[in-house]
């Protein structure tokens, strides 16, 4: 927990807008639970974009091609670069402070307002996280056996 912390004030310090979305923000909402990953919507501009570009170039971030690296016999990672960071909605990365996955649209609501989204977030502890509201329409929409296990307990 406290490594994927790293990313989220590595991301602040940049200068990031980015409001926090999954495990993370159920456990904001008193439903304290395990997570593997970092999630965030962030709102996509110029700026925003370079400010991601300079935090994940920090992380060492990457994303994981389809085709092997023949040198290991792994998945090959390949480093965050500026054309990715502008053609990519959703980016699922590896960083050396763990997994995050990236979004410019609200999970399992891609049509939805992401100005209003973060408008209506919530502030704890100096970080942005989803509202209860909207978490409950994310989790609503994905209907995964997790995200069903989630809205009983929030």
């Amino acid at each position: 927990m406290e490594s994927l912390r790293t990313i989220f004030d590595v991301l602040a310090r940049h200068g990031v807008p980015f409001v926090i979305v999954g495990g993370h923000a159920v456990s904001v909402h008193g439903h304290i639970r395990t997570t593997e990953d970092a999630d965030i919507v962030f709102l996509r501009s110029a700026d925003a974009e370079r400010a991601l570009l300079a935090a994940l170039t920090e992380m060492h971030a990457c994303w994981i091609a389809d085709d092997i690296d023949p040198a290991t016999g792994l998945e090959r990672a390949v480093p965050v670069t500026a054309a990715y960071v502008r053609s990519t909605r959703l980016m699922m990365l590896v960083t050396e402070a763990g997994f995050l996955d990236v979004f410019d649209f609200v999970p399992g609501l891609p049509q939805a307002d992401v100005g209003q989204f973060f408008r209506d977030s919530v502030e704890s502890g100096g970080l942005r996280y989803a509202s209860l509201e909207w978490l409950k329409a994310m989790k609503r929409s994905s209907d995964r056996p997790k995200d069903r296990a989630d809205l009983e307990n929030l």
